[in-house]
């Protein structure tokens, strides 16, 4: 799924303001838009996300259907081993562990953020206020 369907899909109702959602302490400024850069701002989304989440539990349902809408989707290919392990992380329902793996900041949360399910949780101006405070760190 490209990452123009991606970010068009629909947003969470009643938006919460992004605020304080930022780059990780003593973390060095990468260059806008290198990877980087992406990778920073890839885990300042998911913590904007995990904060809606933790509000609201619920909403958790959003990822699991994406992830079931995009597997239906091709029906005839394997789904990818990023597919597979969202499925097993969504499926714990252990909502701690689940965030924790979300904002995880190692290589292993960059690289589990690459294939996220959790499109469709922050409008465009909430995406834009978390790319805003990364480029204004």
């Amino acid at each position: 799924m490209s990452d123009l369907l991606e970010i068009q899909e629909p947003t969470v109702a009643n938006e919460a303001p992004v605020e304080n959602v930022r780059p990780p302490a003593g973390a060095a400024k990468p260059e806008p838009w290198s990877h980087p850069w992406h990778d920073q701002f890839g885990l300042l989304y998911h913590r904007a996300i995990a904060e809606k989440i933790r509000r609201q539990p619920s909403l958790l349902h959003i990822a699991k259907d994406n992830l079931r809408r995009w597997m239906a989707a091709e029906p005839e290919a394997t789904p990818s081993q990023a597919r597979r392990e969202w499925q097993l992380i969504l499926d714990s329902n252990d909502l701690s562990e689940i965030i924790r793996l979300m904002i995880d900041p190692s290589e292993e949360g960059h690289r589990r953020r690459q294939s996220t399910p959790f499109a469709g949780y922050l409008s465009l101006a909430e995406r834009n206020a978390v790319r805003d405070q990364l480029m204004e760190s």
